[in-house]
């Protein structure tokens, strides 16, 4: 049954008081036509719940945007939302068209830092964020009591006599949800192997973002990126948050979470109090069989007050640095690799609490 104002509905009782299933919840496609953006495919999805969030068909079937009962979630940076025809890959120059959004997809064949492989050189995270999506579909059906919204299109990564990579994208959720899914295949249409780079870039902004948030998970052990990451009490203080601060430099962490038998893991950022008093959070659940590694990229910089928690098939230290040390994976030709991520929405201290729960349960701690 499908939950809406309060209480579970039939299809039947639903459908007697709507003319459509957008009254409620759905979702709606659009181009967008201002500025940089003019051209990006958009959907925008409702749940009922009061979770909202877009998918930018053109734009890699990435996430800028997600709010929860009027509350932003996500972070969304100056650059706003460009074509790929806005695209600069040469060092960090991806940096100009990084909207950040809930969601920016780093890989397939390169993500993390610049860097030199094999005597080519690779910009900043990849293009995949920068491939505007094929074969886009959009179901929004009524399957028994329940009221499925579904998106799924296809982006290629692909060089003429080099890779012929492609990842689809199945974004999901349905009336009443306080979340999604993501679920996504990456396909090697040649017949030589490839590196296997994908770095889901999550990032989340005020009001989740703020002192009173901490980010919550079963990690064991954690690791500063560098020199800059460690000083000043950064890995002490890595998982709670300042006011936004003049300057800040950027610190990245890697973390080693605890996993279940099954491999699943999560890591959750909540708040008790978004300043209105009211507690918010969210959590990301996934396998560390498809995704072993994990990063968080703490930004609380005045005007850029951002944290990204980024599970991964690899650490963002670059390409060439990976097969230097014998850990960059790859995918063969005609094969196939698949991830699920699922994400849902905390809006009661008994939620955050659980959470808090299950991590130090996991951790064993």
């Amino acid at each position: 049954m499908a939950w809406y104002a309060g209480r579970r509905w039939t299809r039947e009782e639903l459908s007697a008081r709507i003319g459509d299933p957008l009254q409620v919840a759905g979702a709606r496609g659009s181009i967008l036509t201002d500025g940089k953006a003019d051209g990006v495919r958009a959907v925008e999805v409702s749940t009922g719940s009061g979770f909202c969030f877009t998918v930018l068909p053109g734009r890699g079937m990435d996430i800028p945007f997600a709010s929860y009962k009027g509350k932003a979630i996500s972070f969304f940076s100056g650059t706003g939302i460009t074509s790929p025809a806005y695209y600069e890959e040469p060092g960090l120059e991806w940096r100009r068209s990084f909207y950040v959004g809930l969601l920016t997809t780093c890989g397939i064949a390169n993500a993390g830092a610049p860097s030199e492989d094999q005597g080519k050189a690779f910009g900043l995270h990849g293009r995949i964020s920068n491939a505007a999506a094929e074969n886009l579909c959009i179901e929004q059906e009524w399957e028994g009591d329940e009221f499925p919204i579904r998106l799924k299109g296809t982006m290629r990564e692909a060089e003429a006599m080099v890779e012929n990579l492609s990842l689809t994208r199945t974004v999901e959720t349905r009336l009443g949800a306080k979340g999604l899914r993501i679920h996504d295949t990456v396909r090697n249409r040649g017949f030589s192997a490839q590196p296997l780079m994908l770095l889901y870039h999550f990032n989340y902004g005020f009001p989740l973002l703020g002192p009173g948030a901490r980010v919550v998970g079963p990690i064991m052990k954690t690791v500063p990126r560098n020199d800059d990451a460690r000083k000043d009490r950064g890995v002490e203080e890595c998982l709670s948050f300042p006011e936004p601060v003049q300057g800040y430099a950027e610190k990245v962490f890697f973390h080693t979470l605890a996993e279940r038998g099954d491999g699943s893991t999560f890591i959750a950022l909540v708040n008790r109090d978004t300043g209105d008093g009211q507690p918010l959070g969210i959590v990301a659940r996934w396998s560390r069989k498809e995704l072993p590694a994990f990063t968080e990229w703490k930004m609380p910089c005045k005007g850029f007050y951002v944290v990204g928690l980024e599970p991964g098939t690899v650490l963002p230290v670059g390409r060439g640095a990976l097969r230097d040390q014998g850990a960059l994976p790859m995918i063969e030709g005609q094969a196939s690799y698949d991830v699920s991520i699922d994400f849902e929405v905390l809006d009661s201290i008994s939620e955050i609490e659980a959470i808090e729960k299950e991590a130090r349960k996991l951790a064993g701690s």
